[in-house]
């Protein structure tokens, strides 16, 4: 593991370690869930029951989609930890805040960078 520039040694080990909490918590439920699926027999009944059996799933994809990207991101971020990279931003290159670390351990950009792309955002929704 290389030194890292924007954070001490104390702050590294207490964010790799959310990281790593984090990572065990979403593996677990994935897990669940898939377990979940694979167990419940579900019935099809009428079209109504059909129809909410299908809302019901692909919100279940979606969650499991949201899951697996935020399971990616930790995996980023635990393996920039090693690179010595982590806590600096990808866009501008300067440090990434210790405080937001602490908020959204898995934050790739730092704060001015992060409002300068969601202004750019808002203006390609209008």
């Amino acid at each position: 593991m290389e030194k890292n520039r924007c954070l001490t040694p104390e702050h590294i080990k207490e964010l790799k370690e959310i990281l790593e909490e984090k990572r065990k918590e979403l593996i677990e439920d994935i897990k669940r869930g898939i377990l979940e699926e694979a167990s419940s027999e579900r019935e099809v009944g009428d079209l109504v029951d059909m129809s909410t059996e299908e809302i019901l799933r692909t919100f279940e994809m979606r969650i499991r989609d949201r899951e697996a990207k935020y399971l990616k991101k930790i995996e980023k971020a635990l393996g920039k930890i090693e690179e010595g990279t982590y806590g600096i931003c990808e866009e501008c290159g300067k440090c990434i805040s210790y405080e937001r670390l602490m908020l959204r351990p898995v934050a790739e950009l730092c704060i001015n960078c992060k409002l300068k792309q969601e202004k750019i955002e808002k203006k390609l929704e209008k």
